[in-house]
């Protein structure tokens, strides 16, 4: 493949990239957890939930102070020690819950979420089911697939570029740029679309939409500025003086290569 496709085809592969990326670190065992802990602690209104609950739940503990204590009035049932619900405020509580919630939505799916009636079926037009899935430990090995190959692939099409004797570093910002706008712009839409929703847990959704956004964002821009900086250096710095003496040969379109070229100046 030679000619503008290439540089397309190497532009595209790098927006994959990062979008993999960002997909990647979204789902990652801490941030995935944390995510999906408050997506199920907005489904409760944990915040108020935790005031009027925190006492029964140390009654319990207090029975059974080296054991653990099960909470099956959220929607998602957790486990958790005594000795920390014991020790717990309203504050401890809650984050000791959400980061629970979070866990054992992480590790073993959508199965377990629950609704107001106690059931696990989530509606497939349900946003939270979706949510979940896309949150959760399978969705993480996807997206690890995805980078490494989409990252392999960017990386073999960038080195023939260079043996054919052709910077990949503009296909890559243009890569970089195009992944960096359409981030913000889903930036944009998830920020303006939490404020129409009454539901929180909608605005929740919105609001991991708009991180997983930010991630992407930020990620593009570092590419972007990367290869920004490169390029500068290149054509500023090295090109002219690799030019100047005569160690730089680039032919003309369409002309093969000459892997010996003579020196111009023999005297």
């Amino acid at each position: 493949m030679r000619g503008p496709l290439t540089g397309l085809l190497a532009a595209l592969l790098t927006a994959v990239f990062l979008f993999s990326l960002a997909g990647y670190q979204v789902t990652g065992r801490v941030a995935g957890t944390r995510l999906l802990g408050r997506l199920a602690a907005s489904m409760v209104e944990l915040d108020r939930w935790v005031p009027s609950h925190r006492e029964d739940i140390q009654l319990i503990a207090k029975d059974r102070p080296q054991e653990t204590v099960l909470v099956d009035d959220l929607p998602v049932d957790v486990v958790i020690s005594s000795e920390a619900a014991l020790n717990a405020g309203n504050e401890e509580m809650r984050d000791l819950l959400r980061a629970a919630m979070g866990r054992r939505l992480y590790e073993e799916g959508r199965g377990v979420l629950q609704d107001e009636e106690g059931g696990t079926h989530q509606p497939i037009t349900e946003p939270v089911r979706w949510t979940v899935s896309l949150l959760g430990s399978g969705a993480h090995g996807f997206w690890r697939l995805a980078t490494i190959v989409s990252g392999l692939l960017t990386l073999g099409l960038g080195a023939s570029m260079l043996m054919a004797r052709r910077s990949p570093l503009q296909a890559l910002l243009g890569g970089a740029v195009g992944a960096a706008v359409a981030s913000f712009l889903v930036w944009l839409v998830a920020r303006g679309a939490g404020s129409l929703f009454d539901s929180s847990v909608d605005r929740e959704i919105m609001r991991i939409l708009r991180d997983g956004a930010w991630l992407g964002l930020r990620n593009s821009l570092a590419v972007a500025a990367i290869s920004l900086a490169v390029l500068y250096l290149w054509r500023a710095l090295m090109a002219p003086r690799l030019a100047r003496d005569g160690e730089l040969y680039w032919p003309e379109s369409g002309e093969p290569p000459d892997l010996y070229p003579t020196d111009p100046n023999p005297n």
